[in-house]
């Protein structure tokens, strides 16, 4: 069951979690990407965004 809760500019999120990896935004033409692993391709991800 995925459960996620934002309050008070503090986020969590419940849900089964396989790895966490830290990337940079890349520039790709008027776009961006997020490199991964090989082996996270077709998955479903959370994209969070940092100050």
């Amino acid at each position: 069951m995925r459960k996620l809760n934002l309050e008070n500019g503090k986020f969590h999120l419940e849900d089964e979690i396989e790895a966490v990896v830290e990337g940079e935004v890349k520039k790709i033409g008027n776009g961006a990407m997020i490199l991964s692993a090989k082996k996270y391709i077709g998955r479903k991800v959370y994209v969070l965004i940092r100050k």
